[in-house]
């Protein structure tokens, strides 16, 4: 059951047998239905998440500027992808975000304890960490790129050529709100030939 994630460690760097052994022990395998909150604002992120199926996405609240607040989505996690609340798993401080299945889904995940005592005895594990954490941050970084400079059609048409499995399968809203753009305006852009 957690060869998926065990492999998708050691395609990062080699990892040696008593670590991984160590990483196996400290797992947890989960099946989570479409529709549940893995996390609510304001709760402590205390586990880093490997999707081994399904989709989930994390997300926060904005004001509307009439009173009201509207979900905005941050990021789309599908097979392979790991995933948490950086800033509260980073910090040990509230979410400010939410986490939510998009189907149903079967997650592999280590607690922040466990892993920051495997970091802390074994430097591959270490180095794996930070090779993830940078690969994160870099497809945020050209997410923020594109939000910056280029207009909605352009958005949408990254974010396909990007995720075009994502494009397929995240239901329009969730598209329209990740992309800063109207839910009619990707019905509009997605309908075109």
């Amino acid at each position: 059951m957690y060869y998926e994630f065990i492999s998708s460690l050691s395609e990062i760097l080699p990892i040696e047998d008593q670590t991984r052994i160590l990483f196996q022990q400290k797992l947890k395998v989960v099946k989570i239905p479409k529709g549940k909150i893995l996390l609510s604002e304001g709760e402590l992120c205390d586990k880093l998440w490997y999707l081994q199926s399904g989709l989930v996405r994390g997300y926060h609240f904005a004001a509307d500027g009439q009173g009201n607040f509207r979900d905005v989505t941050d990021w789309f996690a599908n097979e392979a992808d790991f995933f948490h609340a950086a800033d509260s798993f980073v910090k040990q401080v509230p979410s400010r975000e939410c986490i939510e299945t998009l189907e149903a889904s079967i997650l592999i995940y280590i607690t922040r304890t466990d892993l920051y005592q495997l970091y802390a005895n074994h430097p591959e594990a270490c180095c794996i960490g930070r090779i993830i954490a940078e690969r994160l941050l870099l497809t945020h970084h050209d997410l923020l790129r594109d939000m910056r400079t280029l207009s909605a059609p352009e958005k949408l048409e990254s974010f396909r050529k990007r995720s075009r499995e994502l494009f397929n399968r995240v239901p329009q809203k969730y598209i329209a709100s990740y992309l800063g753009i109207s839910e009619n305006y990707v019905s509009k852009l997605k309908a075109r030939p």
